[in-house]
This record gives structure tokens, C-alpha cells and sequence, in this order.
């Protein structure tokens, strides 16, 4: 599975939000991620329609999570984004090949990777940064 640009953006974004003590204005989410201002509110917007973040204006405004780390699933994340894990025609029932030998091998990879994507929330991705963040396994 490969993540879009647009899901690896806005799952650092949503990360950067889940270990903020504050809000994080845009301004400040761009300097700190090189993302363009337009794209990055274009993702945030995103996440807002998702109710995954919410955006406060002011002095002391900016961006934090709609709900806490440990209720924001990676599937929800990646929805938001309209970037879920597509399954391949063999799954969706579209595949015109009666015989496809890859149907059930496919739909064994879709489950994995959806029950994945359902069940690590920001409160865990959090916590596994703090346990060695960018360590390879």
C-alpha cells in the first residue's frame, strides 16, 4: 500500500496537532512541515469536514483535534482525506474474471490493512514516537 502525498501531509499534520499543547496556527504548521499555505488549508479544510480538527480565528487561534488522540482513528484520518485504502476490482465484486486467483488473497490483504487503519489512533502513533520515533524495525 502506498500513501498518497496528500494522506502522508495530512497524517503529519494531525500527529503535529495530537502533541500540541495549543493550538498551531497556519502559519506555524507551515514552517514547520515546508507544506504550501494553499495546500495546507486545502488539507485542513478536508479535516474539518471529517471532524478531525477544528479551527479557532483570534490572536490565539489556529488548529487543534475535534475529539481526543485516542478517539481519531487512522481510517478516519485517511477518509477525511478521501484517501482510503482502495480495494482492487478481485474485491469490489467489478473483477470480470470468474476464475481470479487473486480474489482471496486480496480481500485476506484489504481485511489486514483496514483492520489496521481502524484500530491505531493518533494516541498511538504518539506513543510510538516517544518510544523511538523514526527507529526501523
Amino acid at each position: 500500500m502506498k500513501l498518497s502525498t496528500r494522506a502522508t501531509y495530512g497524517l503529519r499534520l494531525c500527529f503535529m496537532l495530537a502533541i500540541a499543547k495549543a493550538p498551531l496556527s497556519a502559519s506555524r504548521l507551515v514552517k514547520r512541515t515546508d507544506i504550501g499555505i494553499k495546500y495546507l488549508e486545502q488539507l485542513m479544510s478536508m479535516l474539518r469536514r471529517g471532524n478531525i480538527v477544528t479551527a479557532f480565528r483570534g490572536k490565539t487561534g489556529g488548529y487543534v483535534l475535534s475529539r481526543e488522540p485516542q478517539e481519531i482513528t487512522l481510517k478516519e484520518i485517511l477518509v477525511a482525506l478521501d484517501d482510503g485504502f482502495d480495494a482492487p476490482s478481485c474485491i469490489s465484486g467489478s473483477c470480470e474474471d470468474m476464475y481470479c486467483p487473486n480474489r482471496n488473497v486480496l480481500n485476506k490483504l484489504n481485511d489486514g490493512i483496514n483492520g489496521v487503519l481502524e484500530s491505531v489512533t493518533l494516541a498511538d502513533m504518539v506513543i510510538d514516537c516517544r518510544n523511538g520515533c523514526g527507529d526501523s524495525k
